[in-house]
């Protein structure tokens, strides 16, 4: 071989060289891309799991606060009604509020022998 055919199998074989450490370059960014997908893929799963375990307390307090609600609602209603309606029978005394107020009335004695007086 000559020293020109030398230079040109040295240079092709320096060439070969270079593509093969830009594809290793390549694949190992290739690789580092995969692990990093399969990070985000992990972190997105906890999150997701995250998130429907807060959407769950969530819904927890909702209804808490629903049931809350309506147990002061219906305790303000008695306490109207009663307020409203003292002589009403069918609503109990209420303990801390004062009992209602006798209206007055007027009861009539019949005598024998007298129809009114």
């Amino acid at each position: 071989m000559t020293n020109e055919e030398l230079v040109q199998a040295g240079l092709k074989s320096m060439d070969e060289t270079d593509h093969a450490i830009e594809h290793s370059k390549q694949t190992e960014q290739m690789g580092r891309i995969v692990n990093d997908l399969d990070a985000i893929h992990f972190s997105i799963k906890k999150v997701s799991k995250l998130v429907k375990e807060i959407e769950r307390q969530v819904a927890t307090d909702k209804c808490i606060m629903l049931f809350i609600f309506l147990i002061v609602s219906g305790v303000i209603a008695i306490i109207i009604m009663k307020i409203a309606h003292p002589e009403n029978k069918y609503i109990r005394d209420i303990p801390g509020l004062a009992p209602p107020v006798p209206s007055a009335r007027r009861l009539l004695y019949v005598r024998s022998g007298e129809l009114f007086s």
